[in-house]
């Protein structure tokens, strides 16, 4: 069977990402239009642009670490926004609270929404040490300044 273009670069990309004949098979099931490929073509695309494959794996690789919450900026503008929502129903259930019923797990969470955003800013540092007693037991201790 002779593939189409659009085929052929589905069929590269998923060489490119390491996929086996098997799984490239699964997904060319569902391709518009669906094709099947035997492990020989398989092969033969591996050999015959090993080098070109290896540059689009790298660059694939190099623009998934400039994109999405690869990105510190990315991160912490989730977490703010999540956070912002966050206390923004807590502020809402605080007045209308006339039992004085409290919120305690969604404070529990802005904190670590909080807690989270002093990480990404280098605001919070953790030290971590660990030492083995006489006795053989480890002991891990954590200090966040």
């Amino acid at each position: 069977m002779e593939l189409t273009k659009k085929q052929q670069a589905h069929l590269l990309a998923s060489v490119a990402e390491g996929l086996k004949t098997n799984e490239i098979n699964k997904r060319a099931a569902s391709f518009k239009p669906p094709y099947q490929v035997s492990r020989q073509q398989v092969d033969f695309y591996r050999d015959s642009r090993g080098v070109k494959l290896k540059e689009i794996a790298d660059s694939a690789e190099s623009e998934a670490l400039k994109a999405g919450f690869a990105l510190r900026d990315e991160r912490v503008r989730v977490l703010s926004e999540m956070g912002t929502s966050l206390y923004q129903d807590l502020k809402a259930c605080l007045r209308s609270l006339a039992d004085g019923e409290f919120k305690e797990g969604e404070i529990r969470q802005l904190r670590g929404i909080f807690d989270d955003l002093a990480k990404e800013m280098g605001d919070r540092k953790t030290k971590i040490d660990a030492q083995v007693e006489q006795t053989g037991e480890m002991v891990i201790r954590v200090e966040y300044e």
